[in-house]
């Protein structure tokens, strides 16, 4: 498909993960982090494929491969409906906490099945991350989030911005209108009015 990867981060083992997705992947969308459910590590995947967790620059992907990767199931959570994304540590790998609305009603009834051993409400666990990787998608879906509130708020500024100035005119049309302004005051104030935003 052809969506922008960062190689530098991103290992070989990790591009091959990544092709199996691609399809998915937006036309601008970059792959940040790519991170492998541990096998062997506490709440690790010990029968079946171990789950991936790829952090990209628009959502994080969860992919979980089934009946030893004959069948996969795949999951997107778009950073602006991520409400909060924490991490605990264990002492070998550590647990992504993710929360957003309608994740609860993903669960599964399964840790060997399912992406993500759910069961707090709203909060979707993703168990033994390697550390390192967990913090990086800690970093990348917090940032991701920050991003996602910031544009949606943009539009809402400059909507109010140009409602004002809109309403300012106005106001000043109709004293023009009631003779309480001349052609040149309403020219002139309309103009600094402008400048001003």
């Amino acid at each position: 498909m052809g969506a922008p990867i960062n190689r530098e981060a991103i290992s070989s083992e990790e591009l091959d993960e990544i092709k199996k997705i691609e399809d998915r992947l937006d036309s601008d969308e970059q792959v940040i982090i790519v991170a492998r459910q541990s096998r062997f590590k506490p709440g690790g995947s010990l029968v079946t494929t171990p789950n991936i967790i790829f952090a990209t620059s628009k959502r994080l992907i969860l992919r979980n491969p089934t009946m030893l990767g004959l069948r996969e199931n795949i999951e997107d959570y778009s950073y602006d409906k991520i409400t909060n994304i924490k991490l605990e540590k264990g002492m070998f790998s550590s647990t992504l906490v993710i929360t957003a609305p309608g994740m609860g009603t993903s669960a599964r009834t399964s840790n060997i099945t399912g992406i993500i051993a759910w069961g707090r409400k709203e909060d979707g666990m993703i168990d033994a991350i390697p550390k390192d990787k967990a913090e990086q998608i800690l970093k990348v879906g917090r940032n991701g989030m920050e991003e996602a509130r910031k544009s949606k708020m943009q539009p809402s500024v400059t909507l109010q911005q140009s409602t004002s100035l809109a309403d300012e005119i106005g106001k000043l049309a109709k004293l023009k209108e009631q003779g309480i302004l001349t052609d040149e005051e309403f020219t002139k104030m309309k103009q600094d009015l402008i400048n001003k935003k």
